[in-house]
């Protein structure tokens, strides 16, 4: 192919012809004719020394999976098999178009010399949870004068898999996990007496009781015996149900429903394992995406994560099937969590709870509401809410209607926007371990 230089001399090489036969001038026609002809035998030359098959490029990457907005180095080897050498070679490394190019560049230019390679690196920020792919690589040959050049698209891809972004987990463990999580929302722990660790307190000896639990010092300041008393914490399970209907995806990029539930979701699941609950996750829309059941094994963490990663907002909510197949996958009671935006009709709602009730079950919901997450993040206050609510009369009417209606089962409905999002669900969990729903 010709290059820009190329179809310059090309255009410079017909002018000077033209105006050779116009001005009835021998020396520029025979400048005219020397570009035309030069231009044309080179690209035979070029041709039979661009063996641009012998270009072979590999992509190594540090990692494959990786959390939103973490970094991830590349790193790009361009090698020459054959036997000649190239003059001017260039590599372009494709990436996603939302991730940054933080440091380096994704091509090189150079010379590359028989059996021989060079290489390049740079590192991304990558944005956005979700499926993704790195390349394909771009090879452009050119000759020394650069008029020629080859082009050949290297379509190997390496896949990469987003996690939702980790940064609510780490900014809940620099405040102090449970020291924080008093001060703010009064932390509490399922206490019940038994063989614990921690103190409880005393009592009386009754006959039956090990002599190894009396407190001799208490008994011999209060002249009976006394028995010391420990406490134990009781677990609980809790399975998050995140809706993934078409409704979900509206917002901000990046702040939609949707990722606002995902982000609440990995955030639950972490402080559960960290208090040994046993936490679910059901991703679901007009049927079941992905089902994680609830467990305590050192990889469950990122089975949630890979099955969040790739959630896509679709179709509607199809609330009974859903809550069927939770049912049918678990047999022990469970506090159910919904994420849901409530956009649905709600007699399927309402269907889908009362089958969790009379199954033994709890649940509550927490409702994003959709014109709170309609303004940037961090630009509105409660003043700005009351508008939404006015502008959104009939929509939040129909959802305090069928609040009303779930509170008749016990249900709770909490509506949030994106800025009490995760603080709604850090209390809503500390409640429950407090009065020990779902215990096991």
């Amino acid at each position: 192919m010709i290059t820009q230089r190329g179809f310059v001399v090309l255009f410079g090489g017909v002018l000077l012809l033209t105006s050779g036969f116009a001005f009835y001038n021998y020396y520029l026609t025979l400048l005219g004719v020397y570009l035309i002809v030069g231009l044309v035998v080179t690209l035979p030359l070029f041709a039979s020394t661009a063996n641009i098959a012998g270009i072979e490029v590999e992509r190594h990457i540090d990692k494959v999976k990786v959390f939103s907005g973490d970094f991830l180095r590349v790193r790009v080897t361009v090698k020459n098999t054959s036997r000649r050498h190239f003059d001017f070679i260039e590599c372009w490394d494709r990436y996603p178009e939302h991730w940054i190019l933080a440091i380096g560049e994704n091509f090189i230019a150079s010379r590359i010399e028989p059996n021989s390679s060079i290489t390049f690196s740079y590192i991304l920020q990558v944005r956005m949870r979700g499926r993704y792919y790195l390349g394909p690589t771009e090879v452009i040959l050119r000759d020394r004068l650069g008029l020629h050049y080859y082009r050949r698209i290297v379509f190997e891809k390496t896949e990469i898999l987003v996690y939702p972004t980790w940064r609510d987990v780490r900014r809940l463990e620099s405040m102090g996990k449970q020291r924080q999580l008093g001060l703010m929302f009064g932390a509490h722990r399922t206490k019940i007496i038994g063989m614990g660790t921690d103190f409880a307190g005393f009592r009386e000896y009754q006959p039956g009781d090990s002599f190894r639990s009396i407190d001799w010092k208490s008994s011999a300041k209060r002249g009976e015996m006394m028995i010391r008393q420990y406490e134990m914490e009781k677990n609980i399970q809790i399975v998050c149900m995140v809706d993934t209907s078409g409704s979900m995806g509206n917002g901000y990029p990046e702040n939609t429903k949707l990722e606002y539930a995902i982000r609440a979701a990995v955030l639950l699941t972490h402080m559960g394992l960290e208090r040994k609950d046993l936490v679910g996750t059901c991703v679901f829309s007009e049927i079941v995406h992905s089902f994680v059941p609830p467990s305590t094994r050192p990889n469950h963490m990122y089975d949630v994560l890979e099955a969040l990663a790739l959630a896509e907002p679709s179709g509607w909510s199809d609330y009974e099937s859903a809550i069927s197949y939770v049912m049918s996958q678990t047999t022990k009671r469970s506090f159910v969590i919904w994420l849901t935006d409530l956009e649905e009709s709600p007699a399927p709602l309402l269907n889908a709870m009362k089958t969790l009730i009379a199954n033994g079950h709890q649940a509550m919901v927490i409702s994003p509401f959709g014109p709170w997450f309609e303004a940037p993040v961090g630009q509105f206050g409660p003043v700005d809410k009351v508008l939404a609510e006015a502008v959104s009369e009939e929509l939040w009417e129909r959802r305090t209607k069928i609040a009303r209606a779930l509170a008749r089962f016990g249900i709770q409905v909490v509506n949030v926007g994106p800025e009490d999002f995760l603080p709604t669900i850090i209390k809503q969990y500390e409640t429950a371990k407090q009065k020990g729903v779902a215990m096991f």
